[in-house]
């Protein structure tokens, strides 16, 4: 029986223009072999918005690991998630002065060996699904220009330059209680999905990053995509976050790439062999795995012919 593997990279820069990277993500996996990859872009200034990112992608961890999650329905484990982190990031704000009015956005996508995925978010952090050379967004952002949008009032070209186009209007921690949208998806072999915030979203068009989806693998189109929301000014934060489902085969292990985060001091660094170019989704995914699949049927085609002339002879 085949199940869905996954080839996943994470990369996380300060960009161009700000000091500190408030951008927080992670990916994490269960025992039953789902994942799950976590987003955050946080806001309040000095420490504040680092620490709510941080807190806020950590505790959606944390509720994932959990024993009792694994029963839970998905939908029902992201949204509860979402709501706890949302608690811990407002608890802290209020004691401790230097955190006051911090939040964050969150976004996070559950994948499963079996072709199922939900995603959930709050804010403008947003999730893709690149499939048959069309991007399309999982997620509608929580903000002022979008809702505009929605209603009407102005174009999608009056949105990428309007003077609010920044404001949300749904975040983690900021108030007691937050609204948690979630979806089911579908998985299909070859299909790449993206988490990003707005760090990325704000600086490239989504043709600009379908092409980087359709042209590269992961860890390159991670790296690709930071460089050029940086090329185009890197006014913000910038953090991506890619996968490609990958059609595994019963019996054959199968190596994944993950691009790891380094912070330091709040700071999110982009690891050394990223900045440098050379990172690579491991050989499996490039043509070891192809090859393997080739010499068991192969295998399989020698097998029978063998028994046939057996039988033929008899």
């Amino acid at each position: 029986m085949s199940a869905h593997t996954f080839c996943i990279a994470s990369l996380s820069d300060v960009g161009r223009v700000r000091n500190r990277n408030e951008d927080a993500c992670r990916e994490f996996e269960n025992a039953a072999g789902r994942r799950l990859l976590v987003l955050a872009d946080g806001m309040g200034g000095h420490r504040a918005g680092a620490t709510a990112s941080r807190v806020t992608v950590e505790t959606i961890g944390e509720i994932f690991h959990h024993p009792d999650s694994a029963s839970e329905d998905p939908d029902s484990l992201l949204r509860r998630a979402v709501e706890t982190a949302n608690t811990r990031v407002h608890e802290m704000a209020k004691q401790d002065a230097e955190l006051r009015g911090m939040g964050t956005t969150a976004v996070a996508l559950l994948l499963a060996p079996d072709g199922r995925g939900w995603v959930a978010h709050v804010g403008d952090s947003r999730a893709y699904r690149y499939r048959d050379n069309q991007l399309g967004a999982l997620t509608s952002d929580h903000s002022v220009v979008a809702e505009l949008e929605r209603r009407g009032l102005i174009s999608a070209e009056q949105a990428a330059v309007h003077p609010r186009r920044n404001e949300i209007l749904r975040c983690v921690g900021i108030d007691a209680q937050v609204e948690v949208d979630a979806a089911a998806v579908d998985l299909l072999p070859g299909d790449r999905f993206l988490l990003c915030s707005d760090g990325l979203s704000c600086m490239l068009d989504e043709i600009e990053i379908a092409v980087i989806l359709d042209d590269h693998p992961p860890a390159e189109a991670a790296r690709l995509l930071v460089e050029r929301a940086n090329e185009h000014g890197g006014h913000d934060n910038v953090t991506v976050q890619v996968v490609e489902v990958v059609a595994g085969v019963a019996g054959l292990e199968m190596e994944e790439g993950v691009e790891t985060v380094e912070i330091v001091d709040g700071v999110q660094k982009t690891p050394a062999a990223s900045r440098s170019g050379d990172a690579r989704p491991p050989a499996d995914l490039e043509g070891s795995q192809p090859r393997r699949v080739l010499w068991l049927a192969a295998s399989v085609a020698a097998a029978v012919i063998a028994l046939a002339l057996l039988w033929w002879r008899g």
